[in-house]
């Protein structure tokens, strides 16, 4: 009797000890940034810092095209001016039917803001570049 005391005894230690070893301690809890770090939005942890994420950064790159776009209107003839705004807005309906396209097959899911804003950021960057290239050109 004794040893079939022993034995459950030993059975529910041993029990004990390996319901425990799988259990890892709690996470410390990262406070959510304010903005996207050098290292951008791939350290984050959860869907909405990823999401807020990518809002930020691509409200930077929109901050960087909207001031090459000034900069490229200052060096233009009022011609060019002309068509370089007529580019512009055509460019800015592509841009978000094309990220709301990408962004679709996440539709209503958590995932879908973070799609749109990366693709957004994305566009705009190269967009920028486009505009600095152009405003290069002409002031040759």
């Amino acid at each position: 009797m004794n040893t079939k005391r022993l034995l459950a005894g030993l059975v529910f230690v041993a029990i004990l000890a390996i319901g425990g070893a799988g259990q890892k301690a709690p996470a410390k809890k990262p406070s959510p940034p304010s903005t996207a770090g050098k290292q951008g939005c791939a350290d984050l942890l959860t869907q909405h810092e990823m999401n807020r994420c990518a809002q930020e950064e691509y409200k930077k790159a929109d901050a960087a095209l909207n001031r090459a776009y000034q900069q490229a209107m200052a060096k233009l003839s009022p011609e060019h001016k002309s068509k370089l705004k007529t580019a512009q807005l055509a460019w800015i309906q592509f841009r978000d039917a094309h990220c709301d396209c990408e962004a679709f097959t996440f539709d209503g899911g958590s995932m879908e803001p973070l799609i749109k804003f990366t693709c957004l950021d994305s566009v705009t960057k190269q967009r920028t570049q486009q505009i600095k290239s152009l405003a290069s050109d002409a002031g040759r």
